[in-house]
């Protein structure tokens, strides 16, 4: 549906954004694009979305080419809606029609129809007639969302969609978007910087840094194959040892030019372990994240229940080489 072929942009010559980029989506695919702030995530969207032109390289959409505002002169797709991080709303005019605001009036029923949906799904029905200026930042917020599923567009572009959202609300947006496209067959990508934002429902993760494409893969394989500890960052928590460390301290060999990455999950606790020092630990709800040392090494891991001394002992159930 989607194809992006060597795709470069810059804001000047000194500034480059985005640098030789290639990747291919499906339709019906849910991408996040995942990345550190100033990787390039919001620039790419506003060129697949025409809002932008490239230096250099193409983007296909249904076998057609993209343009930016060079070649248009109303940019942005039609079969596409894209919602920036600033939500651009009417404050005069209630929220129902600020999400009818691109909808054609030739059959109200239906107009009226899709706006409730579209409201539904964000879980703001009950605003409909409200006003903008009456509503928090996360309400704004999905009132923009809202406003794009309305057209049922074929591809849904969001940039850091979730941002205004508290964790309850923003688990339970994710997931009825996530049903929205399933349902109506559309094509989603977002942009983030939050691993569980892309992690729980994407079928493709693409890794941005500085403009540059470091990895794309499934959820599931980014986490046990990860290119880089660059990457591994975005997805959690997680301890970098190195070749000697894992010889000295565990017996495990690994190449001496590689350092192993262990996820919290890989790190158990065993009388045939090595000791360590705990140092701090966060209770999660669920169990509490524990950090602990020996001499340089530090480990992070999970525990169910509160430690009861200061010394334990560990063991590395699976690792991966970076």
């Amino acid at each position: 549906m989607l194809s992006i072929k060597n795709l470069n942009f810059s804001f000047s010559p000194q500034i480059r954004v985005l640098k030789n980029l290639d990747f291919q989506i499906e339709k019906g695919e849910f991408t996040a694009i995942l990345g550190e702030s100033g990787s390039g995530k919001s620039s790419l969207l506003k060129l697949i979305y025409g809002l932008e032109d490239a230096d250099l390289g193409e983007i296909y959409f249904q076998n057609e080419i993209i343009r930016g505002p060079k070649f248009n002169l109303i940019p942005g797709h039609p079969k596409m809606k894209f919602v920036p991080q600033e939500f651009d709303l009417l404050d005069y005019v209630t929220v129902a029609e600020n999400v009818g605001k691109y909808l054609s009036n030739f059959n109200l029923p239906l107009k009226k129809e899709n706006i409730e949906n579209a409201l539904d799904v964000v879980r703001l029905l009950d605003f409909k007639n409200d006003f903008p200026n009456q509503l928090s930042g996360g309400q704004r917020q999905r009132v923009s969302i809202a406003r794009a599923l309305a057209a049922n567009p074929e591809l849904l572009l969001l940039d850091e969609p979730y941002s205004h959202l508290d964790q309850p609300l923003k688990i339970e947006i994710r997931k009825s978007i996530r049903n929205w496209a399933k349902e109506t067959n559309s094509t989603l990508i977002i942009t983030t910087h939050d691993m569980q934002d892309a992690l729980e429902y994407s079928d493709k993760i693409i890794i941005l840094k500085d403009g540059e494409i470091i990895q794309t893969d499934t959820p599931e394989n980014l986490r046990k194959t990860p290119a880089n500890e660059y990457v591994a960052a975005l997805l959690g928590e997680y301890s970098i040892i190195t070749a000697k460390e894992m010889s000295n301290l565990f017996q495990i060999e690994i190449p001496i030019d590689k350092k192993a990455i262990v996820f919290p999950d890989e790190i158990e606790v065993s009388e045939e372990g090595t000791e360590f020092e705990i140092k701090d630990l966060r209770f999660q709800g669920r169990d509490y994240l524990v950090e602990a040392v020996n001499e340089s090494l530090s480990l992070k891991f999970y525990l169910v229940h509160f430690p009861s001394n200061e010394l334990i002992k560990l063991k590395i159930r699976n690792y991966r080489l970076v």
